[in-house]
């Protein structure tokens, strides 16, 4: 029996693998540039901010490019991953339909094939900054740990907003207000030594905002991230994984008739 279930994961596991390669190919389809796409995005949102706040508001320093790409590499994962999964198991109603799946399964190709384009900008981003930025230092070791600690916010968040919005559709709308709020206070275009300190604590509710400036201490800074803010994503995300797929089990037979 345990074999059995050991393949049928596998099976599962595959599917995952597939279906996001076969997602992204879709998606590079619908453009002339293709997977090219994946690198302009962050690279046409970075001119913008750029402009907007280095050179219209003065507040850039030197190091502000490389600010900038790091805010919008780490922030693209979580924001494409929740955004997309808010409807990966209602558009998937004809699979739905003709075989089981476990409802985990659509979340995860959300995720799967999201990370799949931050590992692409995530390279180029260490390229950049190895030739214009500060190089490459010890500290970049500490980087396969922040990117776990991120798929784990990432998965979390994506399996929530899955089991959820079937239920309720309006609540699709305050998610995406939801994530447009986070955007703005995950210190993208700004660092947290230019936020009041009265204020900062805030900000730091967003684990988002942690998590880029953890980046930015081991890209830009040379310097080790702190392990605090670290644990305490963790712990969070695995509350929120918990409960999502306690969420996605108990209701597992119920969203088929959700989604019709």
């Amino acid at each position: 029996m345990r074999r059995c279930k050991y393949k049928v994961s596998t099976h599962y596991l595959e599917f995952i693998w597939y279906r996001s390669l076969a997602q992204l190919r879709s998606e590079s389809s619908r453009a002339y540039l293709g997977y090219l796409w994946w690198v302009l995005e962050p690279l046409l949102h970075l001119v913008v901010f750029y402009i907007v706040f280095a050179l219209v508001l003065n507040r850039g320093d030197k190091d502000y490019v490389q600010v900038l790409l790091t805010g919008l590499v780490v922030w693209k994962w979580i924001d494409a991953s929740v955004r997309s999964s808010m409807d990966s198991i209602s558009q998937n109603a004809a699979l739905i339909d003709k075989v089981y799946l476990p409802k985990i399964v659509f979340p995860s190709v959300s995720v799967l094939s999201n990370g799949i384009k931050f590992g692409l900008t995530m390279a180029l981003l260490l390229l950049y900054s190895y030739l214009f930025g500060k190089g490459i230092s010890l500290h970049w070791v500490a980087l396969p740990l922040l990117i776990f600690v991120q798929s784990l916010l990432v998965y979390s968040a994506a399996c929530l907003v899955a089991a959820v919005s079937p239920f309720l559709p309006d609540i699709k709308i305050i998610f995406d207000k939801v994530m447009t709020l986070a955007f703005f206070m995950s210190g993208i275009f700004y660092t947290a030594e230019s936020i009041p300190e009265s204020i900062r604590g805030y900000f730091l509710l967003n684990p988002a905002f942690s998590l880029i400036e953890c980046y930015r201490d081991v890209l830009i800074n040379h310097q080790w991230p702190s392990l605090m803010p670290l644990f305490y994503m963790s712990v969070f995300s695995a509350v929120i994984f918990v409960i999502a797929a306690a969420i996605l089990r108990r209701f597992d037979r119920v969203y088929p008739r959700l989604i019709y």
